[in-house]
């Protein structure tokens, strides 16, 4: 038996209209170079449609893809509704890649349009003269600064705005469906396991994973809620939360190029912020930033979305004590971001959360044999659903088994409840004397001690054990360090054989392409002996930083 209901493709479109139809009372506000401005949800989605109008206009064919290079702008929200609702491909350029692999992407990509934000006009100008051999033939520039790009005399360059300004905005009914099975978006992963590869999403995948982050037992977006986005657009779509906040009804808060904690900070008070979503570096920052005199946070903002790395203890501890409660989330670019999600518990600070509704979690032993919920023995982790990626677009590069499940690098136990706890990335965990040491457990204990600002341990070789962790750390003050007090801490709190007995202090560590601690770059320079390293047994304190 059929069911007797209506039919209708889910996509950016259906969201599109319900903007246009319901966000006139829905703020966004965002960070210019003349500070906060306001705006309404069905302004942004009018221009919205307008620029979607303005690119068929223009010629291109369904299904083409359109590049950004772009801050978290108000711009780049409305080409995240208009430019897959019309048929195209939304594809948000990671800034931060090389440009030879930018470059390459936007060739593979086939890429015909690219809307630039003026102000990292100075960013694109070094990757513009390697795109002479692309297809791009238009570039919409947003904001006020003139712009010009060597080699690229080939492509016109227009005004973003003066685009589609002899447009009118249509009916939310002539923005017709598009397929939900259609790709809407390209996202690149980071690169941290080879060249960057291309995930498109689906219609259908966007609106799901929207849902799932406006349910009570993840983010809980509604429309009472004002949401600063401190997430590059590129990175997993805003993790979701664009799309998110439009089907919610959910107010916008953007802070351009810049996620500097003075500009955060100023936003979530003159913005009325309720939720917050960004890594926890941002954070932190954010609560050093408040001990200058007479800053503080607006009372409203009681929780603050976190992802790319685990929240450190000090961090929860922190964000609680002001009221904030801290939401861990876990996902990759394959899993559409967000995919499990939970309220941090500041006192046992595990597990991660639960799958959102839809997706499956599991975990498998070195031999590829699924683990029994609740297990203590841990396993790499494996993921499916109608989220989560079947194949890259490269040709030949599948990402899922025939049964559908896809290794995530991870490592971690699922209880009997089905919440996920990590204890490391595959590629990053330390295998000393056939025992697994949990790198993201020790990094957590360690950044207990009040004068570490940041932390990674790596593996370095040990011809007894085979591998020993190597602790690297960024200090507050190196008058401060006392690595003999660091280590009855850590005696304190973790097996005596997980204690690095060596160490290196940097200004800052490495960041991949997603802000993340690059570890396989840290691991390189301690292999070239580019890591100093001072041993627990040569000093107690140290006055100069390794570098």
């Amino acid at each position: 038996m059929k069911s007797t209901m209506q039919r209708g493709d889910l996509g950016v479109a259906r969201a599109l209209r319900h903007a246009i139809k319901t966000g006139a009372d829905t703020p966004v506000t965002y960070q210019s170079s003349a500070g906060a401005i306001f705006d309404s949800l069905r302004s942004c989605a009018e221009r919205a449609a307008r620029l979607g109008v303005a690119l068929r206009s223009f010629g291109l064919a369904p299904g083409t893809p359109v590049a950004t290079f772009c801050g978290t702008t108000r711009e780049h929200f409305e080409a995240f509704l208009g430019v897959p609702a019309y048929g195209f491909v939304l594809h948000p350029l990671n800034i931060r890649m090389s440009d030879e692999d930018l470059a390459r992407i936007v060739a593979e990509t086939k890429d015909e349009v690219l809307i630039l934000d003026s102000e990292l006009a100075e960013r694109f100008a070094t990757l513009a003269p390697n795109l002479t051999s692309s297809d791009l033939r238009l570039i919409l520039v947003t904001g006020n600064q003139d712009v010009s790009f060597v080699g690229l005399e080939h492509v016109q360059v227009l005004d973003y705005q003066q685009f589609f300004s002899d447009f009118k905005t249509p009916e939310p009914s002539d923005i017709t469906d598009v397929p939900e099975d259609m790709a809407a978006t390209i996202c690149h992963t980071g690169g941290t396991t080879g060249r960057p590869k291309a995930v498109a999403y689906s219609h259908r995948s966007i609106w799901l994973q929207a849902l799932n982050l406006c349910l009570a037992d993840t983010l809980g977006l509604c429309r009472a809620d004002r949401a600063l986005l401190a997430v590059p657009f590129y990175h997993v779509n805003g993790w979701g939360l664009p799309y998110a906040c439009v089907i919610s009804g959910a107010g916008l808060v953007l802070p351009g190029s810049s996620f500097r904690p003075g500009v955060l900070c100023e936003l979530i008070n003159r913005a009325s912020v309720t939720i917050a979503a960004g890594v926890p570096t941002i954070w932190t920052d954010l609560l050093g930033h408040l001990d200058a005199p007479e800053t503080q946070l607006a009372a409203g903002l009681k929780r603050i979305a976190t992802g790319g790395a685990a929240v450190p203890v000090p961090l929860s501890r922190a964000l609680a004590a002001l009221d904030i409660t801290p939401v861990q989330a876990w996902g990759m670019t394959e899993t559409s971001s967000m995919s499990a999600i939970g309220q941090v518990e500041v006192a046992t600070h595990s597990p991660i959360g639960r799958p959102v509704p839809g997706l499956e979690l599991r975990t498998i032993d070195d031999k590829g044999v699924p683990l029994m919920p609740g297990a203590s023995l841990p396993g790499e982790v494996q993921v499916r659903g109608p989220t989560v990626i079947s194949h890259y677009l490269e040709a030949g590069a599948e990402a899922a088994a025939p049964d559908g499940w896809v290794s995530t690098g991870d490592i971690g136990t699922i209880d009997a409840s089905g919440a996920l706890t990590l204890t490391d990335r595959l590629k990053d965990a330390i295998k000393s004397g056939g025992e697994w040491i949990p790198a993201a457990a020790l990094e957590n204990a360690i950044c207990e001690v009040n004068w570490v600002r940041d932390v990674a341990v790596i593996a370095q070789h040990d011809e007894r054990f085979q591998e020993r962790p190597f602790g690297v750390l960024v200090v507050s003050s190196t008058e401060a360090v006392d690595l003999a007090a660091l280590r009855a801490h850590l005696q304190a709190v973790v097996p005596s054989w997980w204690i690095p007995k060596a160490w290196s202090i940097l200004p800052a560590l490495p960041r991949t392409t997603l802000g993340k601690p690059d570890k396989r770059e840290l691991r390189e320079r301690l292999i070239k002996g580019k890591l100093q390293s001072v041993h627990l047994t040569q000093a107690k304190n140290l006055n100069e930083p390794q570098s």
